[in-house]
């Protein structure tokens, strides 16, 4: 007998094993049990050989691999090119060790179904055509070891992966995917490592990771995160580094994300339903990204020394307001602590991210925090014992300098604290001068003593003018007091006059 035994379905038909039959069996290499091969003396190199003459056959059914148990597959380093493009299928295929493609090229799509492989290693390979897994089971429960090995390893067009469990770890290190790196109902028992992954789309919808996920380094176009699930407390999906032109998160479940110096240009980070997603943002850089979030839920993004590229401020206003326009609170744990410094370029960086994109209302409360840190800075500095005594009074005089802009006109954004200031400066003189020695107005002096409290109508007519600066003359102070509170009144009049005009103008100008 010539031809194998074995009968088979594929696609919905009934088939018969191509290939010529083994020495002293009726079935081929491919076909026969582990034990009958080791009998048979049918070694890695013999299969090796077998698969490479079914490769160059003109039959493609003879790159069918259907109902099959290996102890293992050595097709490492090989350029698996055959006469033409057909589908490599491995179809109910059992490896108990290793299906090892580490090193080789491989230039057909390659479908792998409903398969139970207990490591596959694609390190260094090159697939030129599309790679699709389904329904197949990665790894064994009992040994939760990298069952998918990845590295260096590069994907001309697309990967596929569904309805697959990996009872271990995934390696996908300095992968390059061209086009699409799919895991939709896909289920990995062990870590997730996709660092410095290059890729076009990468899209994992209802996919569940028992570990952590790795995404360090990352760089492509679109990164899709969708039902994704973490079951463990202190799991996280890691997207530090990348680079993402547009980026969704939308969790299944209870989630960590860090995006420390991660960029990204577009996308949206949502909540999951009765579940809690925290975002930390500590240096990354944000463009046009939608969150999904209250006022009670805003501290679930961390926002440090976080730069702004077109970042929707104005979206969020409401939110902020309700928040008193604090970007850093998070209830999430950290990686890095903050700091005062950490705090003002935060706020630094998010006037500047407003400011560019027009909202002049967010700007200028976030010059409000900048500056009320770096009075915090300056108030450290001042009281540290390792500074120069110079650095420490320089401190210290850019301390109160800080508080009394801060005072009198919120640093220019709140001309309303200087009309206050004026009004009290102007009452509170008015109320002064007639207790003072009182004011000579022709041939009188009013005082409280000789007018009771009308006497403080003079005295406001004469604040009002000298506050003013007009200088008319028909009223003056009777005593040294009095000139000496008329002068600091002129004085204050003119500074908190040109303070008010310059805060007025930046409100105007906003």
């Amino acid at each position: 007998m010539t031809g194998c035994t074995v009968r088979y379905t594929v696609d919905g038909s009934e088939r018969c094993c191509p290939r010529s039959v083994a020495a002293d069996h009726d079935r081929c290499v491919f076909h026969l049990t582990p034990e009958e091969r080791g009998a048979a003396d049918v070694t890695l190199s013999a299969l090796r050989t077998a698969f490479l003459a079914d490769v160059d056959a003109d039959d493609p059914a003879r790159r069918e691999y259907v109902d099959i148990h290996l102890d293992e597959l050595d097709l490492s380093a090989l350029v698996v090119d055959g006469s033409d493009v057909g589908r490599i299928t491995l179809c109910d295929v059992t490896v108990d060790g290793t299906l090892d493609l580490s090193g080789a090229v491989v230039r057909h799509p390659v479908h792998i179904r409903d398969c139970h492989i207990s490591q596959l290693d694609t390190t260094a390979a090159t697939f030129e055509m599309d790679v699709t897994i389904d329904d197949t089971v990665f790894g064994t429960a009992s040994e939760p070891s990298t069952c998918l090995r990845a590295r260096r390893g590069s994907f001309e067009r697309s990967v596929q992966i569904s309805n697959a469990q990996f009872d271990g770890g995934l390696e996908f290190a300095a992968c390059d995917v061209t086009r699409w790196l799919g895991f939709d109902d896909v289920t990995v028992a062990g870590s997730a490592h996709f660092p410095n992954l290059t890729f076009g789309t990468v899209q994992f919808v209802s996919t569940t990771f028992e570990q952590g996920v790795e995404f360090v380094g990352a760089d492509g176009t679109r990164a899709i995160f969708d039902g994704t699930r973490l079951d463990t407390a202190d799991g996280t999906l890691d997207l530090s580094e990348g680079t993402f032109d547009l980026l969704r998160v939308r969790p299944g479940s209870d989630l960590t994300c860090h995006l420390q110096d991660a960029t990204v240009s577009e996308g949206r980070l949502d909540q999951p339903e009765d579940a809690v997603a925290c975002y930390d943002l500590t240096d990354a850089t944000l463009g046009d990204v939608k969150l999904d979030c209250e006022p009670a839920t805003f501290d679930r993004y961390r926002f440090y020394r976080t730069r702004f590229d077109g970042f929707p401020f104005a979206s969020y206003r409401t939110v902020l307001r309700a928040n008193r326009w604090r970007l850093h609170e998070y209830v999430g744990s950290p990686v890095e602590a903050d700091t005062t410094e950490g705090l003002e370029h935060t706020y630094l960086e998010a006037k500047q991210g407003a400011s560019a994109t027009g909202d002049s209302e967010t700007a200028s409360m976030f010059f409000v925090r900048e500056l009320r840190y770096r009075r915090r800075r300056y108030a450290a500095h001042a009281r540290a014992g390792d500074h120069s005594l110079a650095h420490r009074v320089d401190a210290a005089v850019r301390w109160l300098t800080n508080g009394f802009l801060d005072l009198i006109a919120g640093y220019g954004e709140r001309p309303q604290r200087t009309l206050a200031l004026a009004v009290a400066v102007i009452a509170s003189s008015a109320l002064a001068y007639p207790a003072a020695g009182g004011l000579v107005t022709g041939d009188e002096v009013v005082r409280y003593a000789t007018h009771g409290p009308l006497a403080a109508l003079d005295g406001l007519y004469f604040s009002v003018v000298t506050f003013a600066t007009l200088g008319l003359g028909d009223v003056h102070p009777a005593g040294d007091i009095g000139r000496f509170i008329a002068a600091s009144e002129g004085l204050s009049g003119a500074f908190l006059t040109a303070v008010f005009v310059f805060s007025l103008g930046r409100r105007v100008t906003r």
